[in-house]
């Protein structure tokens, strides 16, 4: 807090541990009355694909779309982040799917989709490899049919490649913990993995961390484009299967690098069994299918 050169002359200041946080540490920081977020990253983070200086600059315009926080102090090679602290709640799986709710958070979605440029490039199928490679040299307990799980992304990556959309400023990583009603807007903090990338697997990654079902992924794509055509939901179906192993990979890098008091293995399982059931899906084949014809 010392370093911080607008804290320096304060008279009171005081601060709090928060709880939630997976690979970082945050602190709620009181400074005259008002109120921030300290946020101190943890050990290995750069493995995890994140890249200080392209969070910062992704932050700052996200905040300039009224859905970020806004920033207040940032040492990237420190990994020091100051925003103000946002007065809100997180809301439940439950409450997050419901129609009106799910209007509220494409709003927001929208808002920055279509806002100020982010910094760098987002592909999942890319940050699959690297997390990959990560996990094999941090000798990390991948799952025995991890090539074949590879083979059927690979698959998916090329059915979806010819369509693939231009790049616009995403978030990538939409769990319940990093949205918070403020009452009027939700907003949207730790920007880590956000880059220009892929809308289709923003809505993805929303979906398979709220475990939205076939309906509720339906009034997701209507509520962001206005309708749902078979090109639109074979995206999302096939994205939400990669979302699904990203959060496992995740987990076997956290595995290897990270001292966080956090269950890695077991929330690597519960996604690696995801990614299973969503590939075992009749409807898999149609899908693909469908998103060829719409390249």
């Amino acid at each position: 807090m010392a370093r911080v050169p607008i804290w320096r002359k304060a008279s009171s200041l005081t601060a709090s541990p928060i709880s939630g946080g997976v690979t970082n540490v945050n602190y709620r920081v009181e400074v005259d009355g008002e109120a921030f977020v300290v946020r101190i990253e943890g050990q290995g983070t750069e493995r995890l694909g994140i890249d200080r200086q392209r969070e910062y600059q992704c932050l700052v315009a996200a905040s300039r779309t009224g859905v970020g926080p806004t920033v207040v102090y940032c040492l990237p090679a420190g990994g020091i982040l100051v925003t103000r602290f946002i007065d809100g709640r997180n809301l439940s799986a439950e409450e997050m799917g419901r129609p009106e709710m799910i209007a509220r958070v494409v709003r927001s979605l929208h808002l920055y989709h279509t806002g100020p440029p982010f910094d760098g490039l987002f592909s999942p199928f890319r940050t699959l490899e690297d997390y990959l490679r990560v996990a094999r040299a941090h000798r990390a307990p991948l799952p025995g049919d991890t090539g074949w799980m590879f083979d059927r992304a690979a698959e998916i990556e090329a059915v979806l490649r010819p369509a693939w959309p231009a790049a616009l400023p995403c978030h990538n990583d939409l769990w319940g913990p990093n949205l918070i009603d403020d009452g009027t807007l939700v907003r949207i903090v730790d920007w880590e993995y956000a880059a220009m990338g892929n809308v289709y697997f923003d809505l993805a990654n929303f979906a398979i961390h709220h475990t939205f079902s076939d309906a509720q992924d339906e009034a997701l794509l209507r509520a962001y484009f206005g309708a749902v055509t078979d090109l639109s939901l074979a995206q999302l179906k096939l994205l939400k299967i990669i979302a699904e192993l990203r959060e496992g990979m995740w987990c076997m890098v956290g595995v290897g690098v990270s001292n966080a008091d956090f269950d890695f293995l077991g929330y690597a399982t519960t996604h690696f069994d995801r990614y299973h059931q969503a590939v075992d899906d009749a409807r898999v084949s149609r899908w693909m299918v469908q998103a060829a014809a719409g390249a």
